[in-house]
């Protein structure tokens, strides 16, 4: 990275380089510092995006993780009310049978 010469002043948000009192090497250097700040400000961007996109997976993991607990509590359950309805059907055919037979 190239550094403006000590003559002109520097080129920064609120003080802005007079570009008619540079050279062109300096107004090249300005130009590579302006592209490097932006390129900064890219990848911070970019950075930032990546750990928001891995915060949402965690964060869908967590919920997926919890729907299959929920789903799989809500299956043991069903395999209880199944079993309790076969053991009920199995008593009232019993029954039926017994009253048949008298």
């Amino acid at each position: 990275m190239g550094t403006l010469s000590s003559t002109s002043k520097a080129d920064t948000p609120v003080s802005l380089a007079d570009l008619s009192k540079m050279s062109e090497k300096e107004r090249d250097d300005l130009l590579i510092q302006i592209r490097e700040r932006r390129l900064r400000s890219v990848k911070i961007y970019e950075e930032l995006s990546l750990m928001k996109a891995e915060a949402r997976k965690e964060q869908l993991e967590g919920q997926l993780n919890k729907a299959l607990e929920m789903f799989n509590k809500d299956l043991v359950r069903v395999d209880k009310a199944l079993t309790s309805l076969e053991n009920r059907s199995v008593k009232l055919r019993s029954i039926e049978l017994e009253i048949e037979q008298l």
